[in-house]
This record gives structure tokens, sequence and C-alpha cells, in this order.
């Protein structure tokens, strides 16, 4: 199934990111692999410790209230972040500053917002990803305060300087917890869903900014943010755990997967393709696999080791947990860009990137485009407008986690060999979907037609940045999931660069060359951006042999 491959490239599982994830039922009872509870084909990916503190061992109460914590948190920070669009002419009668000079602390919100993600993964691997969510939600509710009491524009640059600085673990380290607590299988459903709040955020943002500051003034954006935000502070001290867990790897499983992948050809009488590796790819960051009975995915497991017991809930709640074997310097954090040369991050880094602009584009364009002839909104209804991104968010979301199905489905026809790549085949129609809402969205107020034109411009512009956020992170973690940190910092990094620079611009773009060639111009940009993943499904498999010695290297 996966296109540009000689034979003994499409057989290797040893290769980053490909392992066996789909066998016959009776060859995994026999070699006392875990699968999954209800469909004994699909082989849990990582093999769950005997720890009973391994997140992966978690009950599914603690796991959802983990991950949904994490949804919210996820929510209130992305509408913090991106609340200002509907105020925006209010803030620049209020006080005497231009469009480019509020688009000056939106493009500081990005630039913020990408050292953050640069730093908190590094500090979340040494201290606990635990101190780095309670810290930013802390960072978010002063952030707010400024804006609010200082009411001004220096209060504004403050507030956004900060808001992206505390914004940086809903970007990059979300996943890392994702990854924690749930299996290879379940990655496309959970990713999808932590790209909803993403959405959710951005458009509930606008749409509580424009009812409040018509009917309560705009300062109450900023007391909004302190009362929310500071409840979910205190939720957070109380339920919120760590989710950092150390591996150990134990090689026995090689052999197994192995066995499995062998049993599939020879059951699917493709005798003509060996598997040709000596070792299988390990899947996630020093896995351990210990060999049990069958562990149901969302219950604790029957056998536990006795000398390991539960943790307790003031240990489970405690503030930092400290990792002595983590190193925390500068020169470590410099090195995690290096995975830039990986081609699936290269290319992850500005499809992202494109998809945040066009979250920039409506945030700092919306209130010129509406408020002005023939539209004239208020702020009400320019926040009313910002439920056009909720519905393409949803549906944004259902389409990515949809992308599970679609990988098990190719998995299977593949001989049972998961290849990262298999995801991407649901990428044409959001590309197509994203071009239709730049065109519409741009082009619709430009010739005054029906306001509903735009609003389904916006609409469409949301469906296709949740789902090719979620496939393309999704995709990433999959090929490298060894270097989990590194990906999603660097790609993290490159895309608010990317967004920073773009709502700098956007403006002067916009005055300069006019609303029709500027549309026509980023209609062009995502569909040779978004549009190069055709290279990377058919040739990323090569890509990831070619860069397997580089990946090893870094994680042995």
């Amino acid at each position: 199934m996966v296109l540009g491959l000689n034979q003994d490239i499409k057989t290797d599982i040893s290769i980053p990111g490909t392992t066996v994830l789909v066998g016959d039922v009776n060859e995994i009872k026999l070699l006392g692999l875990k699968e999954k509870k209800n469909n004994d084909e699909i082989i849990l990916i990582p093999q769950p410790s005997s720890d009973p503190n391994d997140p992966l061992n978690w009950s599914n109460l603690r796991k959802h209230l983990h991950f949904y914590t994490l949804v919210f948190f996820s929510l209130i920070l992305a509408a913090s972040s991106n609340f200002v669009g509907p105020i925006y002419t209010t803030l620049v009668y209020s006080w005497d500053v231009s469009y480019n000079q509020l688009n000056t602390g939106g493009a500081l919100t990005f630039l913020a917002l990408a050292f953050s993600c640069l730093l908190c993964q590094p500090i979340a691997s040494k201290f606990g990803r635990r101190p780095v969510y309670l810290f930013t939600s802390l960072i978010t509710i002063l952030s707010a305060v400024i804006f609010s009491c200082e009411n001004s524009y220096n209060g504004y640059i403050g507030y956004s300087i900060l808001v992206g600085a505390a914004a940086g673990p809903i970007d990059s380290l979300v996943e890392v917890s994702i990854t924690d607590i749930f299996f290879l299988h379940q990655h496309g459903k959970y990713m999808g869903i932590y790209s909803l709040p993403l959405g959710l955020g951005s458009a509930f943002g606008p749409f509580i900014a424009g009812y409040a500051d018509e009917n309560l003034g705009y300062l109450w954006c900023g007391y909004l943010i302190i009362i929310i935000c500071g409840s979910l502070l205190i939720f957070e001290i109380f339920f919120l755990e760590e989710s950092a867990f150390n591996r150990v790897y134990e090689s026995k499983i090689e052999d197994k997967l192995l066995k499995v992948a062998m049993s599939n050809i020879s059951n699917n009488d493709n005798d003509d393709e060996n598997i040709n590796l000596n070792s299988i790819n390990k899947i996630t960051e020093k896995d351990t696999v210990v060999i049990n009975n069958k562990l149901d995915e969302s219950s604790s497991p029957s056998l536990n080791d006795n000398k390991i017991q539960p943790k307790t809930f003031l240990q489970r709640m405690k503030l930092f947990s400290i990792n002595k074997d983590k190193k925390f310097s500068l020169i470590s954090i410099i090195a995690n860009l290096k995975v830039i040369r990986y081609p699936a991050v290269l290319w992850c880094s500005f499809a992202y990137g494109m998809q945040i602009c066009w979250l920039s584009l409506i945030t700092v364009s919306e209130s010129e485009f509406f408020m002005a002839p023939p539209y004239n909104f208020n702020g009400d209804s320019l926040g009313l407008l910002s439920l056009a991104m909720v519905i393409g968010s949803v549906i944004g979301c259902c389409y990515s986690s949809c992308s599970d199905y679609v990988q098990i489905y190719f998995t299977k026809k593949n001989n049972g060999i998961f290849e990262p790549e298999f995801r991407l085949t649901m990428l044409p129609l959001l590309i197509f979907v994203n071009i239709a809402g730049i065109f519409m969205y741009g082009l619709g107020p430009y010739y005054g037609v029906d306001w509903i034109v735009g609003a389904i411009g916006i609409t469409l512009i949301s469906i296709a940045l949740g789902g090719i956020s979620s496939i393309g992170l999704t995709y990433v973690v999959e090929c490298y999931p060894k270097q989990v940190v590194q990906t999603m910092t660097t790609i993290l990094f490159i895309r608010n660069l990317m967004g920073m620079v773009f709502t700098w611009v956007f403006q002067y773009w916009l005055d300069g060359i006019g609303v029709i060639a500027t549309t026509s111009m980023l209609a062009g940009l995502c569909l040779v951006i978004n549009g190069s993943y055709i290279i990377i499904y058919i040739w990323g498999k090569n890509f990831r042999k070619f860069t397997q010695k580089w990946y090893e290297e870094a994680t042995n």
C-alpha cells in the first residue's frame, strides 16, 4: 500500500515508525502479547508494564479525567490568547492606535509562544508535566490581570507576551501527555479530540469577547479569564496528576512481533515477501514491554509486581517529579532542533505553520472585513460569526478522529505491518476544503456578497485547520516515537515563528497588493505547502530509512 518502495524497504520493520500492529489472534495469544479488548487482533503498542503506576495501566476513569482536564486547559488557553479579534476596532478608538500596532501584539504572542514551545518540553522532561501545566495556568491569570488593570496599549503588549508564553504547553506538551496514557491505535482519536479545544478556544474566545465588549465593556474579557482560569488552576492542583513515566525496554518483544509479522504473511500466502530485519522497531520512548496475560487497555494489569505499590493520592499530586537522568541546559534545548533534518518534521512544521497563519488571518482581519460596510457588524454580531469556527472545529475533529480506522484498514491490507504514512490518505479532501475556505473568506467580503459566504469560508478554514494539524502531528509522533519531545518542540517553534511573521506583515501585505491578490497568493501557498504531503506519502518510508542512523544515535 505504500508507494515508492522497493520490496526490501516495504517489508523492513526495523525502520523508525514501522511496527506490527495487527496479527493472527491465535498467534498473539500463543506469544502472550497483550491485545485490545474486544478486538484481539490489535496488539497494544507499547506493551504496558506490570507497574501499577504506569499511565498505560491507569483505569479508564483516570485516563479520561487526565485527558479531559488537559482538553479544558487547552480550550481556556486558546481562548485567552485569541479573543482580541472582535474588539480590535474598540481598542483602536479607545487607545488611539492603528491596526498594525495591534497586529504587533499578536506577532509578539506568536514569538513568545515559539520560545515557550522550545522551553516547556525540556522543562517538563526534567521536572514533570504537572508543574508546567500549573505554572502556565498561573501565568495566564497574570496576563489577564495586566490587560484589565493596565487598560492601555502597553498593558496589551504585556498581556500578549505573557499569554504567548503561557500557551506553549497546549501546542507542544499535550501531545506528549496523550502518548503517555494512550496506545498507538488510539492516537488518531485522541489527537483529533485534542485539536477540537484549540479550534473551539479560538472561536469561543472571540465569541465571548464580542458579547463582553458590547454589554459589559472590553475589560471584562480579562476579568472572565481571571475567573475561569483561576477555577481551572484550583481543579488542576487537586486532580491533574503526573503522567511522565520512565520505561525500560525488554528485547523479548522484538522476536514476538517478528513472529506475528511472519505469521501474517504466511497466512496471506505472500511467500514472495520476506521480513528482512534483525531487530524490530521499538514504538515508544524507552518502551516497557513486560509480557503478561491479556490486558484490557482501560483497566489496571491483572499481574503486578508485588514490590511496586500504587502511589498514594498525595504522591500522585506532588508538585515536582524530578528526573535525574534528564539534562536541562541551553545546549540540550538547542540540540532538540536537530530533528528539523528529518523530512517528516520539516514537512509538518511548514504545513502546521500554514494552518496557524489561517487562524491569524481570521483574528486580525474579521473586524476590518465585517465591521465595515456593507455588513456593519457590531461586537455581538462579530462574536457570533466565531460560531462558524466552532462548527468547523467540530467537523475537523470528527474527520481526523476517523484516521485510526483508516490506519487499521490499511495496516490489515499490509499484512499487519503499520506504516505512519497511511494516515496521510485523508489529506486531499482537507486541502481542497482549505483552499475553498480561503477564497470564500477573502473574496466574499471584498465583493460585498451575503455575509454567510464569509462565514462558510471560516467554517471550511477551521475544518482544515483542525484536520491537517491533527493528522500531521500524529504522523510525526508515529514516525519518531522515541523523539516526541524533540519533534514537537521543533515543529511548534517553526510554526509559531511563521505565525509571528504572518501576523506582523499581513496588514502591510493586504494594503500593498489588495484583497484579490492576497487571497490568491494565500490559496497558492496552501496548495503548494499542504499538497507537498504527496512527496512524504510516496517516499516517507525511504526518508525514515535514511534518517534511521540519526534516530538510533539520538535514542540509544
